[in-house]
């Protein structure tokens, strides 16, 4: 379960972080995991990867050989799966894709999500990473992404910590 905005300091890597070398699906599984898991609570699987990769959400491996274009892509699209529909997902990475690299793509992305989360519990502002009176229809739509990612996360939260209460009072009650 995730923590409260105010336990976790959300923090997802750049492009540079990531590993340069060749990834093992265990690995690539692993590497995702350990950066979604304490910010939405669940775990990407196998067959979720699979799936993604066959309906060509992510690009294929080569000789089962995973890259940063993969890891990349899977934190992404582990993000963005609680909110939008994967066609949906699928369209607005193509369109994104379109217009720039991968690295630029997923780092525009990352520094977006880090720069809002780390305001999260507080009034959301405009990113001050970039203008976005001049951005491009892709950066906002990468923008509005990530709002969507931190106020589900939010609602989540705020879920969970009602459901937990409820559950006390009943017991309280017993």
């Amino acid at each position: 379960m995730p923590k409260t905005t105010t336990e976790l300091q959300i923090k997802l890597p750049l492009w540079d972080e990531l590993p340069t070398f060749s990834l093992h699906l265990d690995q690539l599984l692993d590497l995702t995991n350990g950066y979604l898991e304490p910010i939405i609570g669940d775990k990407i699987t196998k067959t979720m990867l699979h799936n993604y990769f066959k309906a060509k959400i992510l690009m294929p491996p080569v000789k089962k050989k995973y890259q940063r274009t993969q890891l990349a892509g899977a934190i992404v699209v582990g993000l963005l799966k609680n909110i939008f529909r994967l066609d949906e997902v699928k369209g607005g990475l193509i369109a994104l894709l379109g217009t720039g690299s991968p690295k630029n793509g997923y780092n525009n992305f990352v520094i977006m999500f880090n720069e809002q989360a780390a305001k999260a519990g507080k009034e959301l502002s405009d990113p001050t990473s970039l203008e976005l009176k001049s951005a491009s229809q892709a950066t906002l739509m990468q923008y509005d992404a990530v709002q969507s990612i931190l106020f589900w996360l939010s609602a989540k939260n705020r879920l969970d910590g009602l459901m937990d209460c409820t559950k006390n009072e009943a017991a309280t009650k017993d």
